[in-house]
This record gives C-alpha cells, structure tokens and sequence, in this order.
C-alpha cells in the first residue's frame, strides 16, 4: 500500500501474523519478555474488539467477477500477485470465510453455482427458447428423425450460453477474500489484518461460509464467525439471512445433477430409434448408468453433511487448530519463542464479546446450525435447488417442441409437448429424485469394500427407480390412449392431465418424505438439540 504509510504506521509490535498454514500460516510476532508481550497483548485485543479501521486504506474489496476469473485461480495456485486487483472500500457486499485445507476445486464450484448458477440458467434457457423461435423459419439446419427434420439446436446453444454465464459472468458485487485483498507480500499488512479483521466484518454487509469438515478447526476461520456475529446481533435472532452457509460438496452434487439431465435429455433428442419402447428402453439403460454416478455423489453429500453435523455439535473453541501452538511456541525459522499466541487472542477477544468462551461455543452451534437448516430445510437438498438443477432438461426437450412445431404432420403435438415440459420439470422428475434422496441418505454409509459400496449406490437406484417408472408409464398410457384423439384437438387436456397426475405424486412423495425425515433422521437434523 504505497503511498500510504503517512497516514497511518503499523505498530513496530508486528512483524509478521499471518492467517492460515497455506495463506498465509498463523501468527508469529518477535521475542520480547513476558510483561512486555502481556502488554502488547492487550493492546491487540482492544484495537480488534473496538471494530474500527486502523486507517481507511486497510478496507479493500475486489470484485467477484475477479474472484471467479480463470475457474477461480485464485484458490487453486500458488503462484500470483492478486492483491493489485483489488480496490478501496467503505464497505463489503460479502465477506467469504472459507478454509484454505479443502480441495480449491470443490469450493470454486460451490462459489460459481452459488454466485453465477442463476444467470446461467435464465440466460441458457432463453438461448434455447430463442433457438425455438428461429426454427420456425427454418434458419437452422437438422437432421432426420421419425420422417421429418429434428432440431438440436436448443441442446447446443442452451448448453453453451449455460456454460459459458457460469464461468464468465461478471458480477460487480464487492466482497473479501483474503488472498486478494491482502498483501502477501507485506508482512506488515499482513499483521495489521489482525487488527482491522473486526472492522471489515462490521462493514460487510453477508457473511458466507463455505462449511465443510476442517472449517470448525480453523481458528482464523472461527474468529470471523465470531466477529461476525459481535457486529451483526441479529444473526443470533434467527431471523436475517446474512449469514449464508453452504456446505461444500453442495457445488458438486448440484453440477453432477445438471450434466446428468442434460445428457439424459440430449440422448433422447439424438437417439435414433422411432419405437416408442425401444426410445424408452434405451433411455431408461442410459439413464441407469447416469443415476449410478449421482447415487454415489448424494450418498457422499449426505455423508459429508453427517461429518460437518458431528463436527458442530462437537465444537469448541479449545479444540480449533491454532499454527503456534502446532509448533509448540518455538519459531521453526528461528527457534526463538514465540511470545504471544494466536489462541490467546481469539479466547479474550471472544470472552469480551460473549462473556464466555462456553457461551460463544453454544452460540456457534447454535446459530450455524439454525442458518444450515434454514437454508437447506429439513431434507438438506432444497425443492428450489431441484428446479435449478434440472434446469439444462429444458434445453433438450424445447428440441422437440420446435421440432413437431415445425413438421406439419406433428404440429398439433407442440402445444401438449410443451405442457409436459413444464409438468416434468416442475413434479415429473423431482418425484422420483426425492424418493432417490431419501434413499441416499439411509445408505450414506460407505461399504465396508468397494463391491458393498456399489451395492448400496445400486440399491438408492432400484428404490428410486419405481417412481421414474411411474411417471414414464404414465406419459406412455397418456399417449398410448389419447393418440387418436390428440389429432382431433383433444392434445391438451391430455397433457392436462398428465400434469395432474405428476403433481399429486411429487405432492404425495413429498409429504412423506419430510414426515420419514423428521422420524428417521431426528437425531442427525442440521440442529442442535
């Protein structure tokens, strides 16, 4: 921060603190005496708990668009000044507390489906209803299915522009990442971080926490919680959303999901067959195969969700990592000790604050606990975030709604096509996936080998299997007995009824769902009891 100095000097009583083991390692301040250590102590805790800025130019923020630049860089190298990329500020829109132990890859893909997901589903879906329209005036060639020209134009573009908003969007919101809006290689500001850390989370406006199994052993990370909730009281009420917390693996299954409904729809558009029970034959084999990867992927959720539950009900403050204690007090650089600890700092800070380092524990149980089940309800896999995962469905299936639209001899299909869409998308596959969920979650614990492991990602498949089967055989009798009266106008009350069945067999598996839930799984709901 050149230019800058003559504002403000950092105390000579700082030398080197940094955050973490990876970016950057904890606390390390120079060897004094004990009276004296005790004082500039003291004199830390105070500047921490007062929640002010040291000087105006310690607050930056970077962009999110620069966050996410590259696929998230800035999480997974090593290598980089990212520090020039950030600005001034008065104020955060987001403060992000993560853990440096996790793997950068699971986190970027959390961060880009929380903070880039939505855009990318408005924008794909609108490509592809775009790539409808132009169909119609026969702008796009195709290729022959069933005696007339198919469309997959709304596959390719609704995928690509997806894509493309997830990873490129710019979002101007301003937050706070530590690599990026500290100087890594100025050790002073580094220390003065320390300082000025309540400050920036009085200013931030959010708090995300990206929740996995190593976040409550993070002392750093506990710290910002804690700051958090001192400067925000209304968190603890229960009744803001400002502290958002996301579990890890969420990114990931949410992205498994959305590759294996788009490939299921994409084979149907490009499958060559013309029986109808050979389509669904093949569609159903093909889709065995996707369901087996996302059986895995859900049991290992609910399995990590299990992990971080027992993680929070087990939290104390006593027990979170802290470097200069690892090294037991001795700078490995230098031998010398190390006079004042990292643990002390966080401990009378937090006493300060909550009067007690039990009171603060329960708090963080308690409020972290309260902001997951909010979030995630009771079922830790939202209804909201069903639709937005199956969203790249649509894509492949507005294929067939061009297409009969534009083959005259299947023209009168497009409009009940298009009520079915909606009819899947809304009930027809959350139906069978909620079935999945509930399954996946009884078998979340890994086989004892790899063959008991398959075993039980087979059977979340053979439970949730009979539901899917329900809803195709329903469409199969839909069209199997109303074929002839769908060419005399009939179609759409059909299809209305289609879409009558589907809903009162998600509203049905639903209901149950969230009573089996609040039975089964009592003792391991995202609340502490």
């Amino acid at each position: 921060m050149e230019g800058h100095t003559a504002h403000h000097v950092v105390s000579d009583d700082f030398e080197d603190i940094d955050l973490e083991e990876c970016v950057p390692d904890e606390a390390e301040l120079p060897d004094v005496d004990s009276d004296l250590a005790k004082t500039r102590l003291a004199r830390l805790v105070a500047m921490i708990e007062r929640m002010e800025p040291t000087r105006p130019e310690i607050m930056r923020a970077v962009p999110l668009h620069r966050v996410l630049a590259c696929v998230g860089k800035v999480f997974w190298t090593a290598e980089g000044d990212f520090f020039q990329l950030s600005k001034e500020t008065t104020s955060y829109d987001e403060f992000l507390s993560h853990s440096w132990q996790v793997e950068s890859w699971k986190k970027v893909l959390l961060l880009m489906i929380l903070k880039n997901g939505f855009p990318a589903s408005v924008i794909g879906t609108s490509g592809a209803l775009l790539m409808v329209v132009l169909w119609q005036f026969g702008f796009l060639p195709g290729f022959v299915k069933l005696e007339f020209q198919f469309s997959f134009w709304c596959s390719v573009v609704g995928m690509t522009l997806g894509l493309s908003t997830l990873i490129f969007w710019r979002s101007h919101r301003l937050v706070f990442v530590d690599r990026m809006c500290i100087n890594q290689f100025d050790g002073r500001m580094k220390a003065e971080r320390i300082m000025n850390i309540g400050a920036m989370l009085k200013a931030s406006k959010s708090l995300l926490v990206v929740w996995d199994e190593s976040y409550a052993d993070r002392l750093w990370c506990i710290f910002e919680l804690a700051a958090f909730l001192k400067a925000h009281p209304e968190v603890s009420s229960g009744k803001s959303r400002i502290l958002q917390v996301k579990p890890l693996m969420l990114g990931f299954t949410v992205c498994n999901l959305c590759v294996c409904v788009f490939l299921a729809g994409t084979f149907g558009v490009l499958n060559p067959a013309e029986d109808l029970m050979v389509i669904w034959s093949l569609l159903l084999l093909f889709m065995l195969f996707e369901g087996l990867s996302l059986s895995h992927t859900v049991r290992g959720y609910y399995r990590s969700l299990e992990a971080s539950n027992r993680k929070l009900q087990q939290f104390e403050l006593r027990h979170s990592f802290c470097w200069c204690c690892s090294v037991n007090h001795l700078n490995p650089a230098s031998g010398q000790p190390i006079q004042v600890c990292d643990r002390e700092i966080v401990r009378q800070c937090v006493t300060s604050w909550f009067g007690s380092e039990q009171e603060f524990d329960h708090s963080v149980r308690s409020v972290v606990a309260h902001a997951l089940k909010q979030q995630l309800g009771c079922d830790a896999f939202p209804y909201t975030w069903m639709l937005g995962s199956t969203t790249p469905l649509l894509w492949p299936l507005f294929d067939f709604v061009a297409s009969y639209q534009g083959a005259e001899k299947m023209r009168y299909l497009a409009p009940s096509w298009a009520i079915r869409i909606l009819a899947y998308w809304l009930w027809g596959i959350p139906f069978p996936a909620t079935v999945g969920l509930f399954a996946a979650r009884c078998l979340r614990e890994k086989g004892q080998s790899r063959f008991r492991d398959f075993l039980k990602t087979l059977l979340v498949i053979i439970i949730a299997a009979p539901c899917g089967l329900v809803v195709i055989g329903w469409q199969i009798y839909i069209e199997l007995n109303f074929f002839d009266e769908l060419q005399s106008g009939h179609e759409t009350w059909a299809s209305l009824l289609f879409v009558g069945g589907c809903a009162v067999m998600f509203w049905a598996a639903r209901k149950a769902y969230h009573l089996s839930n609040q039975r089964f799984f009592k003792s391991l709901t995202l609340a502490t009891s």
